[in-house]
């Protein structure tokens, strides 16, 4: 547990209690308005000479909640029953153990799924550090953090999340999409190949597949997918005008759909179409894609114009893929 402990602060900490008392102690500072978790699962136990299911602590003689350090200490002073806090460090310089948000939320995400068939270990029954890093994306799980591995006695690979000295959880993962995080980001080694993926899935993100309801297993994809690409393509700047047109378009584009903070990248893509002759199809084309996604109704107005003035003739190849794409983008021909 790397958080820094501020007294006056609220942080996740762990109370310990006696086996048989965790229920009672949380029922306890729920009444007094903590803010508590106590993670619960399914038994079968033997009642009146009958096997019953029963839910029970998943993790024995432990609440976590969270709130302050002097406020706890008040109710550990005041609860009838034994209550203390769970202790970290060398003998002389042992401190409250404070679980850093974020793993607190995975853990607190995995472990509400009592009907899942989650398996809970000990920090010393399995190594963490053998697996991957990862987040999933879809399904029940979806922005859960934690490590991917195979468990001893479980086939396929499943999903650990752990508070390091207190518990680690192990649930199998569905064909969810899962994203290895904490590597390292490389450069394109394909930059044309990446180029045209990149504005292709920010195509189909934007304009082609934007119901996330609707498409929620191939939205999970093309998430994973863009970020990644964009990844690689980011490092690249362009030597000439066209070059860095394409860069600067296919950049903005992923920027958009991945829904960041687009002011760089709409600078970049002015800069590069104002770099293009006036006459070039390319510069109407990052022209068009700011116009609908900026969205800037003058330029639309300006470029719908220019659309119709090439109506009165017929189109060559190139003008003809505009107006397509045109349609594409805004749904509808251009307004005369």
């Amino acid at each position: 547990m790397a958080a820094t402990l501020n007294n006056d602060a609220a942080h996740w900490y762990v109370l310990s209690a006696n086996h048989g008392n965790e229920v009672k102690i949380r029922d306890d500072l729920r009444r007094l308005g903590f803010n508590c978790y106590l993670p619960m699962k399914y038994e079968l136990r033997n009642r009146l000479s009958k096997k019953r299911r029963v839910l029970v602590p998943a993790i024995s003689g432990m609440v976590f909640v969270n709130s302050t350090y002097l406020a706890l200490k008040e109710f550990t002073a005041m609860s009838k029953l034994p209550t203390f806090f769970r202790m970290s460090g060398l003998p002389r310089q042992k401190k409250p153990i404070v679980v850093p948000d974020r793993d607190m939320e995975s853990f607190m995400r995995v472990t509400q799924q009592v009907e899942a068939q989650l398996t809970y270990f000990l920090p010393d029954e399995i190594k963490l550090r053998v697996g991957d890093k990862i987040r999933v994306h879809g399904g029940m799980f979806d922005g859960v953090e934690g490590v991917l591995m195979r468990v001893p006695g479980k086939r396929g690979k499943q999903l650990v999340v752990s508070i390091p000295e207190i518990s680690a959880v192990a649930v199998s993962l569905s064909p969810e999409v899962v994203e290895l995080v904490d590597q390292p980001v490389k450069k394109s080694s394909d930059i044309d190949g990446d180029l045209k993926s990149l504005f292709e899935l920010a195509f189909r993100m934007l304009f082609a597949a934007p119901d996330r309801v609707a498409q929620e297993n191939e939205y999970n994809i093309l998430i994973v997918e863009l970020r990644r690409t964009l990844q690689l393509v980011m490092p690249y700047k362009g030597y000439i005008a066209q070059r860095e047109a394409e860069l600067a378009l296919a950049v903005y584009m992923g920027t958009k759909a991945l829904g960041l903070d687009a002011q760089k990248a709409s600078e970049r893509l002015l800069a590069a179409a104002d770099a293009l002759k006036p006459s070039s199809l390319l510069r109407l084309r990052l022209q068009l894609y700011y116009a609908a996604l900026a969205p800037d109704a003058r330029l639309k107005a300006t470029l719908s114009d220019k659309l119709n003035d090439w109506l009165k003739s017929p189109l060559s190849e190139q003008q003809r893929r505009f107006k397509e794409e045109w349609r594409q983008v805004f749904g509808q021909p251009p307004q005369p």
